[in-house]
C-alpha cells in the first residue's frame, strides 16, 4: 500500500498550502488506463476520503497509481 500512503501524503501537503479539502486525482491502473476521476481529501479522525467517503478495500487494491489535477500553488523568490 505504498501508493497509497503516497496519495496520503500528498493530499495532506496539499491541503495544508491551500487550505482546500479535497485535491482532484486521477487513479490509473497498472496498465495506466483510468479507472476513476475521484476528490481525495484526508480527515485525521476518518483517514483518506474518496468522494467524501472512506474507501473500500476494493479500491485500495485497484490503486495502482495517481495523477494530481489540483498542484497547490508554488512561491518563487
Amino acid at each position: 500500500m505504498c501508493t497509497a500512503q503516497d496519495l496520503t501524503n500528498e493530499v495532506k501537503a496539499f491541503q495544508r498550502r491551500t487550505g482546500q479539502e479535497t485535491m482532484l486525482v486521477i487513479v490509473e491502473g497498472d496498465d495506466q488506463q483510468i479507472r476513476g476521476l475521484h476528490h481525495v481529501g484526508f480527515d485525521p479522525a476518518l483517514g483518506l476520503l474518496v468522494d467524501g467517503r472512506p474507501p473500500s478495500v476494493a479500491w485500495y487494491q485497484h490503486l495502482d497509481s495517481f495523477r494530481a489535477l489540483d498542484a497547490a500553488p508554488a512561491v518563487l523568490h
